[in-house]
């Protein structure tokens, strides 16, 4: 009787030991699948000219990449919103911007906005319908303008594709020396039938030129010296 005992708290010692090494390894695959699911989630530099910064990520299960790039420029802030407010003129700095018009203006920090993207044979142009607005923090100056898109809003116009989706963010930081800071990020999906590598090919492409071009349009009288009413610098 007593070997049978034996036996048998021996028996339970060894399903104990192997019921925690099998909690121990669970929790460490867990803990993996945790750690890639954040690195899968985590910034990813894609591409670096200059100062500029391109960086992207997955979004969810969806495969589309969420975009944001980083660059310094020597500027103000109310040059930037003045060339943010002037939407006809997106056609010479935004990355293949063949149309830009403003629909409704709210308040001076708040419009709908709309816009046709060039895109190439054979695919159809797309368009979209945003609600722009832009608020300064009054302490920092930091300025932030957001838009998302409405596609309901406005009439969808023959073989051109409506986007549907998309959130954008400008944050505009101020820096000693006349500098400032710009942080971009977008999620978007352009819709229709594009390949999902042919998007994501081509998501760093546009950044890149548009931050060369915006830094060129920033020079120009009609910008350099604007005042908006609604912005206000470091020192004022």
């Amino acid at each position: 009787m007593p070997h049978m005992f034996s036996h048998i708290d021996l028996g339970i010692c060894i399903l104990a030991g192997m019921k925690k090494i099998i909690l121990v390894a669970l929790a460490i695959l867990m803990l993996a699948d945790v750690t890639y699911a954040q690195k899968a989630n985590d910034w990813q530099l894609k591409r670096e000219k200059g100062n500029i910064m391109v960086y992207t990520r997955n979004i969810g299960e969806t495969g589309v990449k969420e975009l944001k790039f980083h660059t310094q420029i020597e500027t103000s802030l109310n040059s930037i919103s003045a060339l943010f407010d002037d939407v006809p003129r997106n056609v010479d700095w935004v990355y293949n911007a063949k149309e830009g018009k403003i629909l409704e203006i709210s308040a001076p920090n708040h419009m709908i906005e709309y816009s046709v993207s060039d895109f190439p044979w054979p695919l159809n142009d797309r368009d979209l319908v945003m609600d722009s607005v832009v608020e300064q923090d009054p302490e920092t100056k930091v300025v932030t303008a957001r838009s998302k898109a409405i596609p309901d809003y406005y009439p969808e116009r023959k073989g051109i594709v409506r986007i549907e989706v998309l959130d954008l963010e400008w944050i505009l930081t101020p820096l000693p020396g006349g500098i400032v800071d710009i942080v971009y990020m977008l999620k978007t999906d352009p819709g229709g039938n594009i390949p999902l590598f042919l998007t994501n090919l081509f998501i760093d492409k546009g950044p890149i030129e548009t931050i060369e071009k915006m830094k060129e349009m920033l020079k120009l009288p009609e910008y350099r010296d604007a005042r908006v009413g609604y912005i206000q610098e470091v020192n004022e």
